[in-house]
């Protein structure tokens, strides 16, 4: 009668042990799914920003550079001071869009033309459509150093001007399809401001004409959302 009565007890015990390893399966089952229809109905993204850049600095005309034999004692200029800027669209993932245009300078050259002094002046106008990328995303913060670390790539148009002073004075232009690639250094001085060091390759296919530039730029963030 007494074994009876404790097998008893240990049946009434067992629905009991049960219904709390019942809860606790429940409870851990449930806070993952609970997250889960949170990530996903958690709909807000962001932040967004828009970011111009301005810079100017020095360049380097790349290609051969050839003289008409026509021109005597010619003296050549391969060197320039470009200037540039830069729309961008920062959405909240790596990879950035925008619009870049400026001015660069191919080169000059001066000479001789039967006694009388010719001087000619080539320049160039990007009109891109850029990519860009930050080489780290997920690590660090702003102030880190792959965060600082980017690289540019576009593709457009370049309007080629050639200035020629020689018994008057004579402006043509073409347009030229053309890419640029760049990388850059961004250093933060503030919420809204940045420093930046970019060198950049320009390339208008058509005419054959490349310069490599080095510019000091400044990075505004002027609306965020």
């Amino acid at each position: 009668m007494l074994n009876s009565n404790k097998f008893m007890r240990v049946l009434l015990h067992i629905p009991a042990g049960l219904m709390s390893l019942f809860l606790i399966m429940t409870t851990a089952i449930a806070q993952p799914l609970q997250q889960l229809e949170k990530d996903s109905t958690d709909t807000k993204r962001g932040p967004y920003t828009i970011v111009v850049t301005a810079g100017g600095g020095l360049s380097y005309y790349a290609s051969h550079l050839g003289v008409p034999q026509t021109i005597t004692e010619p003296r050549l200029n391969k060197l320039g001071t470009p200037a540039s800027l830069r729309v961008m669209w920062y959405p909240d993932h790596r990879l950035r869009i925008g619009l870049e245009s400026g001015w660069t300078t191919m080169y000059r050259y001066r000479g001789r033309v039967a006694g009388e002094t010719a001087r000619m002046y080539v320049s160039a106008i990007p009109v891109l459509l850029v990519f860009s990328m930050p080489l780290a995303w997920l690590r660090g913060t702003d102030r880190s150093l792959t965060r600082r670390l980017s690289v540019t790539a576009g593709t457009g148009l370049y309007i080629n001007y050639s200035h020629l002073d020689y018994a008057g004075k004579v402006t043509a232009y073409t347009n030229s399809p053309g890419w640029m690639a760049a990388a850059s250094y961004t250093y933060p001085i503030g919420r809204r401001f940045r420093i930046a060091g970019e060198v950049k390759w320009f390339d208008a296919v058509a005419v054959q004409n490349a310069a490599f530039t080095a510019e000091l730029q400044l990075v505004w963030r002027p609306y965020s959302w």
